[in-house]
């Protein structure tokens, strides 16, 4: 830990000594208020995350900007909408909506703002950021009822959604999700990103550099013992080094939602959710270090109700390296 913090702050210093305080000063406020481009803007011909990534893609303008979905499968099939998490955009349902599209459904899957082929707002990225968003694109595509699966921080963004909308809810979903975590369980490097100024000062090209490499590095870290890491999290790699390099608001957007979405403090709209009649469930990785088993015991204890699947081995990953238990726990479950 005392090494890596050694590292960002000589990574921080070096950007100092390279263009001056003032200069710094200026191209930290530069962007400030303004709605930044998306991968779209970048114009890329060839990439792990093409535009037509999964068919039916297509962009909705809403209240904070642009915002790009796919939606594809049997007009009348089963309809579920897909929340990704954090860092990774929509991509990483891949081995999970192709299948269940193939097999009847109707999914919708769509990037969060600030991430894959949708815009940056300037805006505090907190649930009702979130939740409006998928309102708004809901009402775009004409669903007024559908299933939600929600992975990590997308967990938690459907837990808020599930709490202000209980009426659209058919069944929900949750993939190891955030919210429950207590304020111990928050690494050091989330810390860092409270600090002010973070999502500018690490959205300069020496830092989004390092974070970049150092996010690569920790997806890979967790099957190195393997001897090969699996072709999915390589791809999903690639997609984060493109929205560290072609995203102008990626970096700003995963600091503005570790600053301002309460990663530990979501009880409330959780509990909510054991007054509802429709189904839930939650399926968590035993090898999951990021959302530690301690967020199954309170959802358990906060949703009595709920339907637990552990899958043994997987770790937060789980969505793309375990496909086959996601889609095992949605068939027969979503309505």
């Amino acid at each position: 830990m005392a090494a890596t913090t050694s590292v960002v702050v000589a990574a921080a210093a070096s950007v100092l000594a390279l263009v001056g305080v003032k200069k710094v000063c200026s191209a930290i406020t530069a962007e400030r208020g303004l709605t930044l481009p998306s991968l779209r803007a970048a114009n890329l011909l060839k990439c792990a995350y093409p535009e037509d990534y999964y068919p039916g893609g297509e962009y909705a303008e809403l209240s904070y900007g642009e915002t790009h979905y796919f939606l594809f499968g049997p007009e009348d099939g089963k309809k579920i909408v897909f929340v990704h998490g954090l860092s990774t955009p929509a991509s990483v349902y891949n081995g999970v909506v192709r299948h269940m599209a193939a097999n009847g459904c109707r999914v919708l899957l769509y990037d969060l703002y600030s991430r894959g082929y949708s815009v940056g707002p300037a805006v505090d990225h907190d649930p009702v950021f979130y939740v409006t968003q998928l309102h708004e694109l809901l009402k775009h595509v004409g669903w007024t009822q559908c299933n939600f699966v929600g992975l990590s921080l997308g967990g938690g963004i459907i837990a808020a959604y599930a709490h202000r909308f209980p009426e659209t809810v058919l069944s929900l979903n949750f993939v190891a999700p955030g919210g429950l975590l207590s304020p111990k369980e928050i690494p050091w490097v989330g810390k860092i990103f409270l600090l002010p100024y973070s999502e500018e000062i690490f959205s300069h090209n020496s830092l989004k550099t390092y974070f970049s490499g150092k996010n690569v590095a920790s997806m890979r870290e967790e099957f190195k013992h393997l001897g090969k890491i699996p072709a999915c999290i390589d791809e999903a790699g690639e997609i984060l080094k493109l929205q560290y390099r072609h995203h102008a608001g990626y970096p700003r957007g995963l600091m503005s939602t570790l600053k301002m979405f309460p990663l530990t403090s979501l009880k409330a709209q959780f509990a909510t959710v054991q007054a509802h009649p429709f189904p839930v469930q939650i399926v968590w990785g035993t090898k999951d270090t990021v959302i530690p088993g301690t967020t199954v015991e309170t959802i358990q204890e906060l949703i009595p109700r709920i339907r637990v699947t552990k899958v043994e081995g997987a770790t937060h990953s789980i969505v793309m390296t375990h496909p086959e238990a996601i889609i095992r726990s949605l068939e027969g479950f979503v309505v």
